[in-house]
């Protein structure tokens, strides 16, 4: 990945030919999706998205890393955390507080998000980014469940963060009847329940 500028006009342009990214990735899918589209939608010249990126594979990845980035400053720290738990009545309402943040993110942007999901498959140097997200994300999980003083805190942590995670992308992408409260709040009660019989 090239340099971030440090110049405003420089930034600016940088920032609008990622925003023109997500946009043609989306509307025109990744194959479709050159350099050229990119800088036009931008509104710049094609030179001028070289300038800061190496190719379309190289935008794509620090989309994955902005979003990154963005979901792990919004996820409580543990000191954090121990705040939402004090102000908090019940586990159940600390899982439905990061239900709620999961969720966010991904309704946000669920086509780029699966544009993401799908070349992962195809991008070592993507795979590789989405991983260390996930990697920093299971950490703040489990600094969360060690404060139960969980023995087998790991495999618990895991288990949460895939649970969580599943109940957010089936949801998000497979459109079920079944409201979004209501599978915030059913999914936030049976996550807590383990903690709550401790």
């Amino acid at each position: 990945m090239k340099a971030i500028p440090t110049q405003a006009r420089a930034k600016q342009k940088r920032s609008a030919l990622i925003s023109a990214a997500k946009v043609c990735f989306v509307e025109q899918g990744y194959d479709n999706t050159t350099a050229k589209t990119i800088a036009s939608r931008a509104g710049v010249a094609t030179g001028t998205f070289y300038q800061y990126f190496e190719n379309k594979e190289d935008i794509l990845c620090v989309i994955a890393q902005q979003r990154i980035e963005d979901l792990y400053q919004q996820v409580p720290s543990t000191t954090e955390f121990i705040s939402i738990s004090e102000q908090a009545n019940t586990t159940k309402d600390i899982f439905h507080y990061v239900l709620k943040l999961i969720y966010a993110f991904h309704e946000a942007e669920p086509e780029l998000h699966q544009v993401l999901e799908h070349r992962k498959t195809l991008d070592p140097q993507l795979a590789e980014i989405l991983k260390q997200g996930e990697i920093l994300l299971d950490e703040r999980v489990l600094h969360f469940v060690r404060s139960f003083n969980i023995e087998n805190a790991e495999a618990v942590a895991f288990n949460l963060f895939a649970m969580a995670e599943g109940l957010v992308h089936r949801h998000v992408f497979g459109k079920p009847d079944q409201s979004k409260e209501t599978t915030l709040e059913l999914g936030a009660s049976m996550l807590a329940s383990y903690f709550e019989h401790l």
